[in-house]
């Protein structure tokens, strides 16, 4: 007797059903599966280079649509290719020029940096395959130091002004002389070449919903410590600061916050716009959280939680989900958690002890992690399954939960077999009774 398999549509309604479930904190049919691989294994897999799929615009469309092609069976819920991954975080810029961008070209301004914009911007603060390293090697976000202890009180009276005019000089070697021709030409070809990285973007989400993948909308949210650390002082700095500055840091959050807000919440697409766009209300508000794991008990509890709170609460009283990657290890400040509204956030862990998460929060908020990411490398398949599958039994309870494949990327020498035996894995031991 031959079985039909599901339409692309069918499997559209499934998946999305199923992923909605969890983000609205409920119990779906079965755990829903994500996994990102890093960029070596997005470039690997489709037969080219890093730096040919971080550059090449045509290369990245092929690139994704090769991991569509391929994972596109029933049991895997979301389309498993690495855009995203291919590209990193653009740190100050978006802030100070995202107007002229809109204006000059009519189109959104993207938060992420790839190969191309950096060979366009002559950026300081990342590396990149095919330019400064080997073809075959993942970009690299370094940051750095660019601005001085003496300047915070500038940053405080006038962030944008002060990163227009210090900041984005001193990062971006293609704008070391605003106002000049040089740099509006350097303006007007990243505006350019970020329209192609979003259209690229557009376009395979488009067929991801053609092959029966749902597709949610995505705003961004950044939290002022990261973002000083990041973009300003470097994480190291940044840290000797709390300790050195603790008055001058508070100050200059206090008045980046304000900026952060505002570009989250134009982020945002109304419930009902994603609607009418995306078949679904669900919008999520992606955060990547970084200094968190570094900083002790009292600093993260005065310079850290304020802010990512609020920002948090903000976001889910505009209508979004804030899907928050907990980078590191966040297991000693899960109780923090607790002071969100029930349901008010989807949180993914990289490194935290999931058991122990799902025993602090219960139900009080989905979630998601996976294996360690060295099981994809090392392990057999049998092993990889086997692991997969005592996680679930002890985490996939009251609900709400996804199998995020390793909670960070999964490395660029991942066995694709050992991925599929996680695919296996969480259809036979995923689903709810």
């Amino acid at each position: 007797m031959v079985v039909e398999k599901p339409s692309h549509k069918e499997l559209l309604r499934e998946r999305r059903e199923r992923l909605e479930n969890v983000y609205l904190n409920r119990k779906p049919d079965r755990v829903p599966l994500s996994f990102h691989p890093d960029a070596v294994l997005t470039a690997r897999y489709a037969g080219i280079t890093v730096a040919e799929a971080t550059a090449n615009y045509d290369a990245m469309y092929r690139a994704a649509l090769k991991w569509l092609d391929d994972f596109n069976v029933d049991g895997v819920d979301t389309p498993p290719f690495g855009v995203f991954s291919l590209a990193l975080g653009m740190p100050v810029l978006p802030f100070v020029i995202a107007e002229f961008v809109r204006n000059a070209l009519g189109g959104p301004f993207s938060l992420l940096l790839t190969g191309s914009n950096h060979v366009i911007l002559r950026d300081r603060v990342s590396r990149w395959p095919g330019v400064e390293l080997p073809p075959n090697a993942n970009p690299q976000y370094l940051g750095g130091r660019f601005m001085e202890v003496e300047e915070y009180r500038k940053l405080a009276e006038d962030p944008i002004g002060f990163m227009s005019e210090v900041v984005v000089p001193r990062m971006f070697e293609a704008l070391s002389k605003p106002g000049s021709p040089e740099a509006y030409a350097a303006l007007i070809k990243l505006g350019y070449d970020a329209r192609k990285f979003n259209d690229v973007v557009s376009r395979v989400g488009l067929e991801a919903m053609e092959r029966g993948w749902p597709t949610f909308p995505m705003g961004f949210g950044y939290v002022p410590l990261d973002f000083l650390a990041d973009a300003l002082r470097h994480p190291t700095n940044a840290m000797l600061d709390l300790r050195r500055h603790p008055d001058r840091v508070r100050e200059a959050l206090d008045a980046l916050m304000d900026i952060l807000l505002k570009q989250m919440r134009e982020s945002i697409l109304k419930p009902e716009v994603s609607e009418k766009l995306f078949g679904t209300r669900i919008v999520l508000v992606f955060f990547a959280l970084h200094l968190n794991e570094m900083l002790p008990p009292r600093l993260f509890e005065e310079f850290y939680w304020p802010y990512l709170k609020r920002m948090l609460i903000e976001a889910h009283s505009l209508g979004g989900i804030p899907s928050v990657f907990f980078e590191g290890d966040f297991t000693p400040f899960i109780h923090y958690l607790l002071e969100l509204p029930r349901g008010s956030i989807f949180a993914w862990f990289e490194r935290a002890n999931l058991r122990r998460v799902r025993e602090t929060l219960g139900s009080h908020l989905p979630m998601g992690g996976g294996i360690s990411p060295s099981l994809y490398l090392y392990a057999s398949r049998e092993r990889v399954f086997d692991e997969v599958c005592r996680l679930l039994n002890d985490v996939k309870e009251p609900g709400g939960f996804m199998f995020m494949g390793a909670g960070a990327p999964i490395p660029g020498g991942a066995e694709v077999g050992n991925i599929w035996a996680a695919i296996e894995a969480v259809r036979k031991c995923g689903e709810y009774r």
